[in-house]
């Protein structure tokens, strides 16, 4: 029986060996094929690297990490904004597990929605599109997620500043059959509930009471089953909410002739946004040469917002309440069935092709309704509700080749056929791509791709502000596909000891882009959107250097981007001007170093020349003369052009370290203290232009300062 053990005990062991062996081996050949990948635009990061990445509130965080790449404005601060090569914002195809997802930010946009604890890896192109992706302008972000492991139970635990992690894996049937398992949530309610009881204690006196409460989570399962040797079963599901909700009471009062009434008041509002997406795939293995993946995905997205009042007055002989409700939601739901094959003919060719159909249905509906009680009686005064239903269908077919055409040349050439059918409307659109790679040494490569991209699906929104309160609505037909063109272009070389230097150029056209044009207003109107945002052209390009150095202790990496973002809206303006996000300087640097296994720090140094506001600039006093003879001044503002000032230059310094101890018992515990903004910079977020006895001063105001914070993780 000990011998029996014994050789158990080695046996799995080895596997296990083997294992970590294959694993660590997969990860350095990602790395190679991302330097020796024909498209341009590529950067692939494995879950490993992510957990190494900056952790705002002590979270790594998936989208933060793509920001810091060249030719990638963030936007906001602290947001989830992702701005690639121009792009809206709304032009990004995210996937998770071939799943789409809408809603990517968590708490507003200061966490974005995918855990990095059971992330495998994330393919980000921003050029040089393989012909397998579609649907959209800018860039494409496809997050897969680890299998379990099909031999041993194992996990980790973490709890920060603001949310806490539990991930979980093992074999459900050993050798065959593997769970993984993530679960995300903040903790803040815990404080802010009886924080906020104390406080409604407190001035219960007073009449007062506050309400409010928020909580997001998102839940990762994973089921990985092994059919035989050549097939592969696998489910995944993913559920992220966020939900906001607050309010006050107080009492209001009013004197009748001595008499002193008193009436309750009271505000309610809650917001609430997330997706929900689930994939069903089948990989088999035909041969060493063929491979296909079967998939069935389903996803829903939520935005929803609901807002209600109710204002007490003393009539003289009753209480009269007028009383509101208004909400606002848009929903999408979508369910794709896909196919692909992986085809390797020969050792010059490697030929990826298949077909999907995607069903869309978007479901925006606002209502509103108004009514005052009195005593015992209710009167109506306005309730109305618009809903409207939009389907669009998606059937797209694709193939790419990735051939070697001649020593050291190389070409990935390939053609998507997209088509999108609603109501009234077909749109056929071939979408070419071309790229080319030619090896000049073997430390020098040179590259170039063409791309063509259309998007059917438009994010509409009245604010620049990264809040859920837009609408997802589809091309119709007065609505035209956007439509982009890009072509980048650069040098790509791997140096002596550990570095490597990437230039890349590039320039992209973009048509059919659409822009809120109506009265100001939080949520679009959804029954005359058509006709609430207006047609326009933008334009970008510039040039991207990448610098890195590595060695077994230390990571250094260096970006640098000059670029050009323009739009042209005749509604706006009779000339090209520039976005919002025309950031013309960006660079950045992040290092990481390895002291000893039980200390690592980090940091990194963040600039961007600043964002564009739209600001009155000089003006004329007018002079209105009513019928009493008296006469009023009014201020009148002269507005140059769109976006006409840039806002201050944006930069900070961010910085981290690792405390980890190697438990005997086999456990890994890490404490983690990471610092935001660390030198304090109030970088601006909003800007006016002041007027004061005729003098004209700008004025900026910054939000965000010094935050630091820490977590506790324990592997197991």
């Amino acid at each position: 029986m000990a011998v029996a053990a014994a050789v158990l005990a080695a046996a799995t062991v080895q596997a296990q060996e083997l294992q970590d062996t294959l694993t660590a081996s997969r990860v350095s050949a990602d790395r190679l094929r991302t330097v020796m990948r024909t498209q341009t635009g590529l950067t692939r990061l494995s879950g490993e690297e992510l957990n190494k990445g900056f952790a705002v509130f002590s979270t790594p965080d998936l989208i933060k990490t793509l920001q810091l790449l060249p030719g990638v404005a963030s936007g906001t601060e602290l947001m989830s904004g992702l701005f690639v090569h121009g792009g809206t914002g709304g032009d990004n195809l995210f996937l998770l597990d071939g799943s789409s997802i809408y809603n990517t930010g968590h708490l507003i946009g200061l966490f974005s929605a995918f855990n990095s604890d059971v992330v495998d890896g994330v393919d980000f192109y921003k050029s040089g599109f393989p012909a397998r992706y579609g649907g959209r302008l800018s860039s494409v972000v496809d997050v897969t997620t680890r299998d379990g492991d099909l031999y041993d139970y194992h996990g980790s635990f973490s709890i920060g500043l603001i949310d806490g992690r539990l991930q979980y894996e093992g074999p459900l049937v050993r050798g065959k059959t593997s769970f993984q398992f993530g679960l995300r949530r903040t903790w803040m309610d815990t404080v802010t509930i009886p924080a906020l009881a104390y406080v409604n204690h407190k001035d219960a006196k007073h009449g007062e009471k506050t309400r409010g409460h928020y909580a997001f989570w998102d839940l990762n399962l994973g089921i990985t089953h092994h059919l035989s040797n050549h097939d592969v079963l696998r489910f995944r599901l993913f559920n992220g909410m966020d939900r906001l909700r607050g309010g006050n009471d107080q009492q209001s009062s009013d004197d009748d002739g001595g008499v002193v009434h008193i009436g309750d008041d009271s505000l309610d509002g809650v917001l609430a946004w997330g997706s929900t997406t689930a994939g069903l795939t089948l990989n088999h293995t035909f041969s060493d040469k063929l491979a296909s993946r079967l998939g069935l995905y389903y996803s829903f997205n939520l935005s929803k917002v609901k807002y209600g009042s109710r204002f007490w007055s003393w009539n003289g002989s009753n209480d009269v309440y007028s009383c509101m409700e208004e909400s606002d939601l848009s929903g999408i739901h979508g369910i794709r069935l896909g196919a692909d094959f992986d085809w390797e003919p020969s050792r010059t060719h490697h030929i990826r092709f298949g077909a999907s159909i995607e069903h869309h249905l978007y479901m925006p509906d606002r209502s509103l309704r108004q009514w005052s009680e009195t005593g015992k009686t209710s009167e109506e005064i306005s309730n109305w509700a618009i809903g409207s239903r939009y389907s669009g269908e998606e059937p797209s077919i694709y193939v790419e080749d990735e051939m070697t055409l001649l020593r050291g040349l190389t070409a990935n050439v390939g053609v998507r056929a997209a088509l999108f059918l609603v109501k009234g409307k077909a749109y056929a659109l071939p979408e070419p791509r071309v790229a080319l790679r030619y090896d000049a040494s073997d430390v020098v490569a040179l590259k170039a791709s063409y791309t063509l991209m259309n998007q059917f699906e438009h994010r509409l929104q009245t604010t620049y502000v990264d809040l859920p309160t837009y609408l997802w609505l589809p091309t119709t037909a007065s609505i035209r596909p956007m439509h982009s063109q890009q072509a980048a272009a650069g040098v790509y070389t791997r140096l002596p000891h550990g570095m490597h230097l990437d230039i890349e150029g590039f320039w992209k056209t973009m048509e059919h882009i659409y822009e809120y044009s109506g009265p100001a207003a939080i949520y679009p109107p959804v029954d005359r959107w058509e006709s609430a945002f207006t047609e326009g052209r933008g334009r970008a390009y510039g040039a991207e250097v990448a610098y890195g150095w590595e060695n077994e202790k230390t990571q250094v990496d260096v970006a640098y981007t000059l670029s050009w973002s323009e739009r042209f809206f005749p509604e706006f303006s009779d000339r090209w001007y520039r976005d919002r996000n025309d950031n013309r300087h960006k660079f950045n640097i992040t290092a990481t170093h390895k002291f000893s296994e039980r200390f690592e720090i980090y940091g990194g140094w963040v600039y961007h020349s600043g964002n564009r506001m739209t600001v009155g600039s000089q003006g004329k006093y007018q002079a209105t003369i009513h019928q009493d003879n008296k006469v009023f001044y009014s201020y009148d503002r002269v507005y140059t052009g769109p976006n006409n000032i840039k806002l201050p230059d944006y930069h900070r310094l961010d910085a981290g370290m690792n405390f980890i101890k190697h438990r005997k018992d086999g456990k890994i515990r890490t404490w983690n203290l990471s610092i935001y903004n660390a030198y304090c910079r109030m970088n601006t977020v909003y800007a006016d232009v002041e007027v004061k006895d005729g003098e004209y001063t700008g004025v900026s105001y910054g939000l965000i300062p010094i935050i630091p914070t820490f977590s506790y993780t324990l592997k197991f």
